[in-house]
């Protein structure tokens, strides 16, 4: 995120309120040295903050992320694009993390030899996939930005190269698979990425799924229309099952990141791990289940 446009916007909109940047730190409890650092790009605020600066400035979250005021229509557009803005720098972070460490390991190598070989390969990517956690900067400044319904966001590290990434919707039926959709990202003649998120986007009242996978490079999306012939579908409960912890990566086979569950009457989710099998684990009224495949020669 660029924090010279985001201060300077935020500076705008607080003059353009008549306000100081002591009155407006007093309405948020902060300091107006904090204020300051802001409007000068030199930091943004504690996410825990967000919500009360844009009521504050009557912004909404993603405007504060884009640093301009959106119109209406490119709402949905930029949402995603800060979303994914989140993730990439939450990267970059940590590749500078990596180059501190990689120093101090050089400078003090006799003396931290072990330790740094430790940290070196705890922090080295590996194949695999996982959920970003809940509590984590990315995830809050994700819900902020999506719909009640939420967010649901996967990173992977891969070091080997890797021809494509598949992503697969399979539909079920009261425990019957009765469709399924692919998507294929070729990376053929390209260097495949190191890092990526995927990012699940429902929207119950739209009836609708957003499926994203971003990379450094790159950028896919589907939408998946959902309950499309069932009758009184406003009315169906939902939930969702997903993996829960890191997973590795199994190269040219099917792994399944979360299921959306929809029915009328007696739920139950299941574990994520039965839709890699085709099965449903259980018998609602309609399941989406999202997964991908890493495809090598």
């Amino acid at each position: 995120m660029d924090l010279v446009k985001i201060g300077a916007y935020i500076a705008g909109k607080r003059k353009a309120l008549g306000l100081t940047q002591r009155q407006l730190a007093e309405k948020l409890g902060m300091s107006d040295k904090s204020v300051s650092k802001w409007e000068r790009g030199v930091c943004l605020p504690d996410v825990s903050v967000y919500f009360e600066l844009c009521q504050a400035l009557g912004i909404s979250i993603n405007e504060f992320l884009a640093g301009e005021d959106i119109v209406e229509e490119n709402i949905i557009q930029k949402s995603e694009e800060n979303i994914i803005q989140v993730t990439k720098d939450s990267k970059h972070k940590q590749k500078h993390l990596k180059s501190i460490i990689g120093l101090i390991s050089v400078v003090a190598f006799i003396a931290v030899s072990v330790i740094a070989g430790f940290l070196l390969n705890f922090i080295r990517p590996k194949n695999n996939i996982e959920p970003y956690d809940r509590s984590s900067i990315e995830m809050k400044t994700a819900e902020m930005l999506s719909g009640s319904d939420g967010v649901y966001m996967y990173k992977f590290n891969t070091t080997d190269r890797f021809e494509a990434i598949k992503l697969y919707i399979a539909q079920y039926r009261q425990g019957v698979c009765v469709g399924k959709e692919e998507l294929e990202l070729s990376y053929d003649g390209f260097e495949s990425p190191k890092q990526g998120t995927f990012i699940l986007l429902p929207e119950f009242e739209k009836f609708n799924i957003r499926f994203i996978v971003a990379d450094d490079g790159s950028k896919a999306a589907m939408d998946i229309p959902i309950l499309e012939d069932v009758a009184d579908r406003e009315y169906l409960m939902r939930s969702a099952t997903q993996i829960g912890k890191k997973t590795k990566v199994r190269y040219n086979e099917e792994q399944a990141l979360v299921a959306f569950v929809y029915d009328n009457d007696a739920m139950r989710v299941g574990d994520i791990q039965d839709y890699e099998k085709g099965i449903s684990p259980v018998e609602n009224d309609c399941v989406y289940c999202f997964s991908v495949r890493f495809c090598k020669d």
